[in-house]
């Protein structure tokens, strides 16, 4: 099986998805090979950019040094400079954006967007797949994906669409896929196919297009279909063979690692996989340990990504008892033992470079009408002791929801001020209501993107502590007066916090 991992998402490390999809594959004798076409497509995006497209003096800039930039992004050395740092991404940034047609596409390295078609609407995701000439990486389809399609004889080929961002460009592959290779068979699957699969009033509008949608973990399904049904479902180690033909925009050879699915936790009344209903499981940690190991003595990889929804404490006592090979960071909840100082000292040992909390709020109560299970007073302790380990936190904070009003939001502002000295990263965002949640069926809602498969809804604050209210107290209030990109580390352009590790020396 030939598995692709389209455009458009941040071509700093391979994709999980297809490489745990290989593993699987190969340990039940199936041949499969994998391409990383975001990566691979977005630099040739960036390599295409002729003097024609060099109207002003930023684009020849760019364009004149864009092999010295990308050089640049992959050496550590440039991460003791934030404003030089922020200057190559931004120039790099400048030749995908002027790549394709700015009046239709806006197109970055972390974003994609057509102002003619919809990445939540069915029909226009076919017109996508339908029109895939006029999509930017058509040529890129054409000169990189046909020979690697041409040269492999097997029949299937699956589709990673894990990101909204990957919608529109998944599907013009696949439009182009379907025309040239009409003897292919297509499955497509992934995080956001997952997604749309579990909305109540999903009706495959895709199989004039798609022969298999497989939803959530995909390696029973994809065996089954190759001719090996009835193979328990059990935990793989990644292969990551492939990611060594490809050049990642990072300083470091990062590789995603997911010890579990799904969230231990998963009470959060306002997240977006409560609705979906997605079953939590993992190995028993040092099950997953030993897994990690094996990756890394058969990839050598210097950074590890842990992409669980929030690491589990029992594997992160595990790792404390360890001295790994390569540094790490990933998400965790606030945990009793980041209470402890020594254990956090034992995790920076261990090779913790950061750590991504999300906090929400800097409110009890609304933390608690969230079921979020956080005390402040134990978020506090962490804060200080991950300082004091020399761990870098960057901290995500939600505004809007329904559970919140101004008084309580201001709480926050109140809260962070008070520990900024132990924050190093800050994200804001503005909740968007789970369309199907158990919270949108108490709430006046309105269609947030029009779409037969939007997942997200707008709603009428019951306490009219309004969008448009919270936005502006973010940004003329809350951003303002903390100073946030200056107080704070700056957060990494594009890149943000899958680069933010990488400025632990500096502030």
């Amino acid at each position: 099986m030939l598995l692709i991992f389209p455009p458009v998402a941040k071509p700093c490390e391979p994709p999980a998805g297809i490489a745990l999809l290989s593993s699987a594959l190969k340990e039940n004798g199936i041949d499969c090979k994998c391409v990383d076409a975001n990566v691979d497509g977005l630099l040739w995006l960036v390599n295409s950019v002729g003097k024609e497209r060099a109207a002003d003096s930023w684009t020849r800039r760019a364009l004149k040094n864009r092999s010295a930039y990308l050089k640049d992004l992959r050496d550590p050395d440039l991460y003791t400079n934030v404003d030089r740092y922020h200057q190559r991404v931004n120039d790099l940034n400048r030749l995908v954006a002027v790549s394709v047609d700015r009046s239709r596409f806006r197109v970055s390295l972390s974003d994609y967007s057509d102002n003619q078609l919809s990445s939540v609407d069915s029909k226009a995701l076919l017109d996508s797949a339908a029109s895939y000439r006029e999509n930017p990486f058509y040529l890129y389809f054409e000169e990189k994906l046909r020979p690697a399609i041409d040269s492999w004889s097997h029949p299937w080929i699956g589709i990673s669409l894990c990101y909204l961002n990957q919608a529109l460009v998944s599907f013009a592959l696949a439009g182009w896929i379907r025309d040239n290779f009409p003897d292919k068979t297509l499955v497509m699957g992934g995080g956001l196919i997952s997604s749309w699969m579990s909305r109540p009033d999903f009706k495959n509008p895709f199989s004039s297009l798609i022969d298999h949608l497989v939803k959530g973990e995909g390696e029973s399904p994809l065996l089954a279909l190759l001719g090996k049904p009835g193979i328990e479902k059990k935990h793989y180690v990644p292969d990551y063979g492939f990611a060594d033909n490809h050049d990642y925009i990072a300083p470091a050879k990062i590789l995603p690692f997911r010890g579990s699915i799904g969230c231990y936790w998963s009470k959060c009344n306002f997240c977006p996989e409560k609705a979906e209903t997605r079953p939590y499981s993992t190995q028993r940690a040092e099950l997953v340990l030993n897994d990690l190991a094996l990756m890394a003595e058969n990839h050598d990889p210097e950074v590890v990504h842990f992409i669980d929804n929030a690491v589990t404490p029992a594997f992160l006592r595990v790792l404390s008892r360890q001295t790994c090979a390569f540094k790490w960071y990933g998400f965790v909840r606030f945990e009793k033992d980041f209470a402890d100082p020594q254990f956090c000292l034992a995790l920076k040992n261990s090779g913790c470079e950061m750590l991504k909390l999300g906090l929400e709020s800097g409110d009890q109560r609304v933390l608690e009408d969230m079921r979020k299970g956080t005390d402040l007073e134990l978020v506090s302790a962490t804060l200080a002791n991950l300082k004091a380990a020399g761990i870098l936190t960057f901290v995500y904070l939600l505004f809007g929801t329904h559970y919140e009003d101004e008084a309580a939001a201001r709480r926050t502002l109140d809260y962070i001020e008070a520990h900024k000295s132990d924050i190093d990263y800050l994200n804001l965002s503005v909740f968007n209501l789970p369309k199907f949640s158990d919270d949108a069926k108490g709430l006046v809602t309105h269609e947030f993107y029009h779409g037969d498969l939007s997942l997200y809804l707008n709603f009428e604050h019951p306490l009219g502590w309004t969008r448009r209210n919270v936005k502006s107290f973010i940004d003329k209030e809350f951003k303002k007066q903390l100073g946030v990109g200056s107080r704070f580390k700056k957060n990494p352009v594009f890149f943000s916090s899958n680069h933010a590790m990488f400025f632990n020396d500096i502030h």
